[in-house]
């Protein structure tokens, strides 16, 4: 590991204090992870609240044998990158393989094929409700027979409760649940068990795109769950929005109620097939770096796209598709606690422009981009990479802002109209449905229907949590031209 890295900060940023001695001068104290010294000097350059890390700074480790003392304080490289974060960082992470990381980022994981939603039963227990959300086609569990809506209560005979979820759920690779229904508000047992085995699962993120025709409008209904970067995928979203348009599809519903984030790109290319009505002119939003990145000038501002991005392996664009933008000047966006990041930035950049109206329960509340970080000369994986490990850091390192300047949403988006599905466990419909009771909402406002009745809360609380190993699902990636080409530069200085 060369600490050429001092120079980016002292070149970017023209402030850093530089470590009295070189790294083959009067270094006594031996380093004893070098997966430290990676971390470390990965969120000093690029971290977004690196100036209020004390142990991030040149001035309280000036040599290499106080920076290496300190270091050999870990034997942990994750220990060491999570004393490193602010209180308030809910979202950088540390990973031992970065292939696996990589395969995630294309949608591709080890997975049992749907997503579960975790209830309190009551107040005043332990015990926890499972519901499926959905089931990705062709999964183990839509092989198994679960379908959206099935609940149950039991995993390999045992309970669920707060306390054994994690272990039961998420960290066995097979595993047998007992269903059970929900009548009048009681839950039973119907007997009925469904043994699951994870597989190695790719998931289109477009789980439905589709034309409905309600009261003699043509409303297009698209379900989207994460914003995969991925030239395959972008051509299959921007042929969905070419049927939206051939069908003659005047309003749109955007579904991202599961939807934790993903590429930046990819979000961009969402966000133009939308507001048609935009130019490449038109800015999107803003990335803001750290102060030291803003110095030298990395702050980038996002425009909307006309054409469709065709990338290579390193994110650079090397052709482009024509790309169907639909002429609509109002969009119906479906969320709850589980969209996040990308999916809000759509929702924060399209704010300006157009009449966005949410319908769901509040969002996660995450305005800030990460970016991997590799161990290299440069950080980057087209640079020689330490053979010794496979470690890579996804840490926070801007933060994200529409063209008019709006961040503050750390606390989520709140929803135009309150409509939360698990009030209606028991008869959840399938997503797409035109009784769906989120896409019910946006229907009645468009056609003029009266909406029925909606169902008073049932007093279950959701139980929040992170699928081990899959913390990326719920982040904003800065990929390809979104790192600007001058950062790239810079970083390549030897």
């Amino acid at each position: 590991m060369k600490f050429l890295k001092n120079k980016i900060v002292l070149l970017i940023a023209c402030v850093a204090i530089a470590f009295a001695c070189s790294k083959d001068d009067g270094i006594s104290v031996d380093l004893q992870n070098e997966v430290n010294e990676f971390v470390w000097f990965g969120m000093r350059d690029f971290y977004y609240w690196v100036d209020e890390v004390d142990d991030l700074s040149n001035e309280r480790y000036p040599t290499y044998n106080a920076l290496y003392t300190f270091l050999n304080g870990y034997s942990d490289p994750k220990t060491l990158f999570d004393d490193l974060l602010v209180d308030q960082d809910r979202f950088s992470w540390i990973v031992d393989d970065y292939e696996e990381l990589e395969a995630s980022f294309q949608g591709i994981s080890k997975s049992f094929g749907y997503e579960v939603g975790l209830l309190r039963i009551s107040a005043d227990s332990d015990d926890l409700l499972a519901y499926v959300k959905y089931v990705v086609p062709d999964g183990p569990a839509e092989n198994g027979g679960l379908v959206r809506g099935d609940v149950f209560t039991e995993v390999n005979g045992t309970q669920l409760t707060v306390d054994n979820f994690v272990s039961l759920l998420f960290e066995n690779e097979s595993y047998t649940i007992t269903l059970s229904q929900i009548q009048d508000n009681v839950i039973s047992s119907t007997g009925e068990r469904i043994a699951l085995t994870a597989i190695q699962l790719t998931e289109n993120p477009i789980l439905k795109a589709e034309v409905l025709e309600v009261e003699g409008q043509k409303i297009a209904y698209l379900m989207y769950n994460q914003f995969v970067n991925n030239n395959d995928y972008h051509e299959e979203l921007n042929n969905a929005f070419g049927e939206f348009k051939s069908a003659g599809a005047t309003e749109l519903v955007l579904d991202l109620r599961y939807n934790g984030g993903g590429s930046l790109t990819t979000s961009r290319i969402l966000s133009s097939m939308i507001y048609g009505a935009a130019s490449a002119n038109d800015i999107l939003g803003s990335i803001v770096y750290n102060q030291n990145l803003a110095n030298a000038g990395l702050n980038a501002d996002l425009t909307f796209l006309e054409e469709v991005p065709v990338l290579n392996d390193d994110g650079n664009q090397i052709s482009s598709l024509p790309m169907n933008r639909m002429n609509i000047n109002r969009v119906f966006v479906l969320v709850s606690g589980s969209s996040a990041s990308a999916s809000e930035f759509v929702i924060a950049g399209l704010l300006p422009y157009m009449n966005v109206t949410l319908i769901g329960t509040t969002t996660v509340g995450k305005n800030v981009g990460s970016a991997t970080l590799y161990d290299s000369d440069n950080y980057l994986k087209s640079s020689t990479l330490n053979p010794n490990h496979k470690y890579a850091i996804q840490p926070i390192i801007s933060q994200l802002a529409n063209s008019e300047g709006f961040t503050d949403y750390i606390d989520g988006l709140d929803p135009n109209i309150v409509v939360d599905e698990r009030n209606y466990l028991g008869d959840l419909k399938p997503l797409g449905d035109t009784a769906e009771p989120l896409l019910a909402e946006a229907l009645a406002i468009i056609t003029g229907v009266a909406r029925t009745e909606r169902l008073p809360d049932n007093g279950m609380e959701s139980i929040p949590y992170e699928i081990p190993g899959e913390e990326y699902l719920n982040t904003i990636l800065l990929e390809g031209e979104l790192v600007p080409d001058v950062l790239r530069t810079l970083l390549d200085i030897e």
